[in-house]
């Protein structure tokens, strides 16, 4: 199937995989928070991690998913899914009396998930996406970070 994009456009899937990188890096600061024992360190990094995922979830929910359900209800169904499990361990979670071996849990389930729309969600995106859905996307997520900035070909979330 051809790309309905240019091809000098940069892709959907290096747009949110490089965001979760980011979030990767949020986690990363939340796990050295707690190997110092440094509980306000854990709370802004808890917090800045919560939002970022947040606004990733609510792109992909308000922009990709519309588009994909039509011609792959089972895909969209099964982010969604993903997205509110998730959700509710989040929202479960205490960040001022929550342990590490919860956390890393957790952790393993975001790197599923991120692995997941890897490889169904980004590649449908940057293969059939409309236009639309696609800069829309690109505004929401803002700008993919400079080279030098992100570890080039990670994908997922902090092990």
């Amino acid at each position: 199937m051809a790309a309905l994009h240019a091809p000098e456009e940069p892709s959907v899937r290096a747009h949110l995989s490089s965001d979760h990188v980011e979030l990767e890096r949020t986690l990363e600061r939340l796990i050295e928070a707690f190997e110092v024992e440094d509980r306000e360190g854990v709370s802004a990094a808890w917090t800045g991690f919560e939002h970022r995922l947040a606004a990733h979830f609510d792109a992909e929910e308000q922009l990709l998913i519309p588009a994909i359900l039509p011609g792959n209800p089972r895909v969209a169904a099964a982010i969604l899914a993903e997205h509110r499990h998730l959700r509710a361990r989040l929202a479960e979670i205490d960040p001022g009396r929550v342990s590490l071996r919860i956390v890393r849990a957790v952790i393993d389930e975001l790197r599923a998930h991120a692995a997941h729309e890897d490889r169904v969600l980004y590649v449908w995106a940057d293969e059939a996406a409309p236009e639309s859905a696609r800069s829309s996307l690109f505004q929401a997520v803002g700008p993919l970070p400079s080279p030098d900035s992100s570890a080039s070909g990670r994908t997922g979330v902090v092990k």
